[in-house]
């Protein structure tokens, strides 16, 4: 169950580097001075506010997986919840990686 949590923070904190930092645009975008970037820049951030539907389900599963009395008493229920939380970070790292795609 440690292992689960730990990946479920290891996946918020990479997820939560990529969205709200200057350089998640870098990743996705390449240089600044290049041709396309703003309009690369506005994209990802269309993908970053739709990947964050996912992202605040897996942070509430995460949440109420140590939080609600009736989940913290089972341990397979609270491994199935985590198991639901890295899902829906993966659900919303996809969205964003989505994102950065070239558009066709």
């Amino acid at each position: 169950m440690l292992g689960a949590l730990a990946v479920n923070v290891l996946a918020a904190t990479a997820y939560s580097l990529l969205v709200f930092t200057e350089p998640g645009d870098k990743v996705f975008c390449g240089d600044p001075l290049t041709q396309g970037y703003e309009k690369c820049v506005d994209q990802m951030a269309l993908f970053a506010i739709a990947s964050l539907i996912p992202a605040m389900l897996a942070l509430i599963l995460m949440i109420a997986a140590f939080a609600t009395p009736g989940v913290r008493e089972r341990p397979g229920l609270r491994a199935q919840t985590l198991g639901y939380s890295l899902v829906a970070w993966l659900i919303a790292g996809g969205t964003l990686v989505m994102g950065g795609l070239p558009a066709i």
